[in-house]
């Protein structure tokens, strides 16, 4: 089996967070706007649809990821749990 590359929390939500946001803007064009929007405090948001969206795209992301070897440190973690 190949080294895996642990990452750590802060950066993989980042990158796969960042990742799936992409994903949404390119495939729905000028259509993305539909599943956002801005609460009170000027912060965006997911629609309910959106968020379903955004999480589907994290999954794969997260997927493409471990196919490469490239994990969220709490694999690390529950390996040695395991071992």
């Amino acid at each position: 089996m190949s080294n895996k590359y642990y990452i750590d929390a802060s950066s993989f939500l980042e990158v796969t967070s960042e990742l799936a946001d992409y994903i949404m803007q390119e495939k729905l064009g000028d259509k993305y706007d539909k599943y956002v929007y801005q609460d009170e405090d000027e912060v965006y948001n997911y629609t309910k649809a959106g968020q379903d969206m955004f999480n589907n795209y994290v999954e794969v992301i997260e997927g493409y990821l471990h196919n490469v070897s490239i994990v969220h440190e709490d694999q690390k973690e529950n390996e040695n749990v395991n071992n």
